[in-house]
């Protein structure tokens, strides 16, 4: 049998008591989080079949258009031409595939910036995120399933 050299135990016994004691820690207070910015003024979805859409828009959220799985969109969203000359980022959140002009995207003069998207192949909701980091523009889209229409919300607006 062994011993256990008193000063071990001792270290032992001390971390057991600390490891066993209740801690709390608080979270830093900034305060109320800040108001939601969103700095999009207006988008246009080409569906390049010469319907093109202009989505209205609420809070972060543009109105809700219908594509086909892998429809091509071209889309232009309009922003305050203070902004010409900033990066902005656009991400395919729910899928699809985004054509970004070489560079990145970058307000124009006119306070623009166009990409293309191609719709993914899952039905159903799919948005595009086109912000910058302290932004939020959300382009809704819902991708349709021709062979259950009844799986498309009703009166939805687009070209499919």
């Amino acid at each position: 049998m062994k011993t256990i050299p008193p000063r071990i135990a001792g270290l032992v016994f001390f971390a057991s008591a600390l490891s066993s004691l209740p801690t709390s820690l608080r979270a830093q207070d900034d305060g109320p989080p800040g108001p939601i910015v969103s700095r999009a003024l207006a988008a246009t979805v080409d569906y390049g079949n010469e319907a093109v859409f202009q989505p209205a828009k609420q809070s972060t959220d543009f109105e809700r258009l219908g594509v086909l799985p892998n429809q091509v969109l071209s889309i232009t969203v309009q922003f305050p031409v203070e902004l010409a000359g900033q990066t902005i980022i656009a991400e395919a959140l729910d899928g699809g595939t985004l054509s970004l002009p070489e560079g990145g995207l970058v307000v124009g003069r006119d306070g623009t910036v166009s990409f293309q998207f191609q719709a993914g192949i899952s039905f159903g909701a799919c948005r595009i995120g086109v912000h910058q980091p302290d932004d939020s523009n959300f382009i809704q889209l819902w991708i349709v399933d021709p062979d259950h229409p009844e799986n498309t919300p009703p009166g939805l607006p687009g070209s499919y």
